[in-house]
Parts: structure tokens; sequence; C-alpha cells
């Protein structure tokens, strides 16, 4: 027993450790989790803003539904993190799911009907960047860069696509 439980603790881990939080799929009902975030994320599209569909992060993952850790609930422009337990996630992390085939889907309120638009990600130069302490929008060069959304929910991050022309 003692040997079993070396291995299934210690030697297995250490040689396949868990995925990445936000790569997995929540099980049970949405909102049952204990560890839950609602951060910011602003989307813009050649100077205009656009939302965010309710469907990000409920992509199906080996052809059964899977909600992500990091998913949209609702068309706008708030985020929902669940876990089990605290998770640090960054807007990189939130693109890594965002992002399918190298496109992303905005809606277009712009008209008073929400319009959704896929969109190709080599067709925009795309900045990112969060509001920090300083007061201001601070860019970063990668998703990556920005801090990990924190719980009390006042981070906004940004997503700047630029049409290439």
């Amino acid at each position: 027993m003692g040997a079993a439980a070396l291995v299934a603790l210690v030697i297995i881990p250490a040689l396949a450790p868990p995925p990445p939080p936000h790569t997995v799929c929540l099980r049970g009902e949405e909102g049952i989790e204990t560890f839950q975030l609602h951060p910011r994320i602003e989307v813009i599209v050649d100077g205009r803003n656009m939302m965010l569909p309710d469907d990000v992060g409920k992509q199906p993952k080996d052809g059964e539904e899977c909600r992500r850790p990091i998913h949209t609930d609702e068309v706008g422009n708030v985020v929902h993190i669940e876990y089990i337990r605290p998770v640090r996630l960054t807007l990189g992390n939130f693109m890594d799911v965002y992002n399918i085939n190298n496109t992303i889907t905005v809606v277009d309120n712009s008209t008073g009907t929400n319009v959704e638009r896929t969109l190709n990600l080599t067709d925009y130069d795309i900045a990112y960047s969060y509001f920090s302490e300083a007061g201001e929008f601070t860019r970063v060069a990668s998703p990556y860069e920005t801090p990990a959304f924190p719980q009390d929910n006042k981070m906004v991050a940004r997503i700047e696509l630029t049409s290439k022309q």
C-alpha cells in the first residue's frame, strides 16, 4: 500500500502533471463551483465597441459538450471564471479558449440588433491591454503578460483589433 500511494501521489503527478485549469471541462451545473470571478473584457474592432458572444468556452471537446472554467454566460463583456479552487487565469488563457482556428466571434450591436461576426485574426493588428493602477490602459505585447484576473473583479482587459490595409 505504501508503494502504491507513493506512485499515485508523487511519481505520476511529476511525470504527467494535470492539464492547465482553463483547458478542462467543468462537470455539473453552472455556478456550483466554489471559486467564482466575473471580470470584464472589452473587444474593440476598428474603433467600435463589440460584445462577446454567449458561447465562449462552451465548444465541444472530444465530441462531447464542454464548459471551460473561463467562459461567457450571456452576450456582453463579462466573463465567468469558475473552478473548484482559486485559479489564476489571464487574458492569455481567455484567448486560448476564445480564439478557435485563428478566428473569434464578436457581437455587433451598432444597429440595435445583435449581429454575430466571425473575424479572421490574420486580417487584424491586435493590441492587448488592461486597466492598471496607474488609472489608464497599459499595453502588453502578449495577452499572457496581463496580470491574473483579480478576485475583486475590478480589472478590465481589452482586445483591440485594427484592420490591416
